[in-house]
């Protein structure tokens, strides 16, 4: 019996060593990978495009209710909102690199859906539809936010968030119909809805 505990005794120190080398070693990868992951790994080509669109978001009012329109089937002006796009990002001040990132993915625009011949406007609605998802997925990235609300009260800030269409204002404490929801990014309006 003493044999085989001196046997052990001298296998046991280095075993109980080298398992907690391991140990030490492993939570040293989890924790550098955890930290690539957090804030310091490299911001994605969608992360960068909404990081642009955040930069200049004020060169975007009005741009966003039409894309969503687009992935809806319910705006037919495509091409336009994509040439709105193009020019609003290519015009915009601040770039992060978001502008090539942009161009790769949308503006090819006027050639989406042609064959050799002629357009094949099926497959080109597809295309459009399929670039708006796209597009508002990057929105949702960037916390661009399309609100939900189907009516709305009248208050101060009403007529910030919505312009009224038809005769006559927004009235204090009114319920208005929303035609087309406002988009926000943070506290700030950035695209107004419209109510009636």
């Amino acid at each position: 019996m003493f044999v085989v505990y001196v046997l052990y005794k001298g296998i046991i120190i280095p075993v109980v060593i080298a398992a907690l080398c391991g140990a030490a070693a492993a939570a040293l990868f989890f924790i550098i990978r955890n930290k690539k992951r957090g804030g310091s790994a490299k911001p994605t080509k969608k992360q960068l495009v909404a990081q642009g669109i955040q930069n200049n978001i004020g060169d975007f009012s009005g741009l966003f209710e039409p894309v969503y329109s687009v992935a809806n089937g319910k705006n037919k002006r495509q091409q336009a909102t994509f040439a709105a796009w193009n020019d609003a990002v290519q015009n915009s001040e601040e770039d992060n690199g978001y502008k090539a990132i942009f161009n790769d993915y949308f503006g090819d625009y006027e050639s989406w859906g042609k064959g050799k011949k002629k357009v094949k406007v099926k497959k080109q609605n597809k295309i459009y539809k399929k670039k708006s998802k796209k597009l508002l997925k990057i929105f949702k990235k960037g916390d661009i936010v399309r609100s939900s609300d189907l009516y709305a009260a009248g208050a101060e800030d009403t007529a910030e968030k919505f312009s009224f269409a038809g005769d006559g204002s927004i009235e204090t404490d009114a319920q208005y119909e929303v035609l087309a929801p406002c988009w926000t990014y943070q506290d700030k309006i950035v695209d107004k809805g419209v109510i009636r």
